[in-house]
């Protein structure tokens, strides 16, 4: 955090970006828990974040924190353009 135009330790970009990617899983298995379906923008940005791991190596971690957040807002629209086009869902697990 002091030098975020620095070099990125190597630990630094998978827990920026798989942190992230994380929450996006969970989101996606909690949904699935709870409606019985997977949000299909929430599996694409977190297939996106892992993919972009390797290629972020050599970019500064603020370049990577922008990369994450670029993408968890695309995820954001894409469920708000959703949730416009579609009435309000009732819980019904699967099973």
């Amino acid at each position: 955090m002091a030098h975020p135009l620095g070099h990125p330790e190597p630990a630094w970009i998978p827990v920026i970006l798989g942190g992230r990617a994380l929450i996006l899983a969970g989101r996606a298995i909690f949904e699935y828990g709870v409606f019985g379906r997977v949000s299909l923008p929430r599996v694409i940005g977190a297939l996106a974040l892992v993919a972009l791991t390797p290629a972020m190596a050599p970019a500064p971690p603020l370049a990577v924190a922008t990369a994450a957040a670029l993408i968890l807002a695309g995820v954001a629209v894409a469920d708000a353009a959703r949730t416009r086009k579609l009435p309000s869902e009732r819980p019904s697990p699967p099973g």
